[in-house]
């Protein structure tokens, strides 16, 4: 799904999503309800005398509503959240694309929360921390099939923490001992 253009030569896809159709809900019972609006007081009102502004305004609403509800479908099919085995990134933009990532190495601590809604639709959000500053991507709602996506990411991160701790062998091997800590007497 994902051009390989945002990926760099030594990474591997492991998830790839779109956000779930639940973010279309709103805007199309919208547009579902201002067609069907428009149609049936258009209906009403053609018999009548001088009533040809009111449909063509009711019209132009109505189509004005459909076509937000398309751009909205065209933008939830372009937008994708995807897990790397190196990072989470999310290609979003019809007319101007953004990329936000966040390397799977500054992950320090995820939340994950389903709402009522979320557990009767079969959606998540997921909460990503990094140590320091904000990053551009911490907070992505709406996941589809949460579960696996959360532990896909758990298992990510926890198999990347033995590489990030240091070896006993390492530098801090190398230091001298101090000797004893100083005992202090109230």
């Amino acid at each position: 799904m994902t051009n390989s253009r945002y990926l760099s030569h030594d990474e591997r896809v492991v998830i790839e999503v779109r956000r779930h159709v639940i973010v279309l809900a709103r805007s199309g019972a919208t547009a579902a309800v201002a067609v069907i609006a428009a149609g049936t007081i258009g209906w009403i009102t053609t018999p009548l005398e001088g009533a040809a502004w009111l449909d063509t305004a009711l019209g132009l609403i109505a189509l004005f509503i459909a076509a937000r509800f398309g751009w909205r479908l065209w933008q939830w099919w372009v937008d994708r959240i995807v897990v790397t085995d190196q990072r989470i990134f999310e290609v979003s933009g019809v007319l101007t694309r953004k990329v936000a990532s966040m390397p799977l190495t500054r992950v320090t601590d995820m939340t994950y929360r389903r709402s009522l809604g979320g557990r009767l639709f079969g959606y998540g959000d997921l909460i990503v921390e990094s140590a320091g500053q904000d990053q551009a991507l911490s907070h992505i709602n709406y996941i589809p099939n949460p579960d696996h996506f959360y532990r896909t990411i758990t298992a990510l991160v926890t198999s990347r923490l033995p590489s990030m701790l240091p070896d006993e062998g390492g530098p801090e091997a190398d230091q001298e001992d101090t000797g004893p800590l100083p005992r202090v007497i109230v």
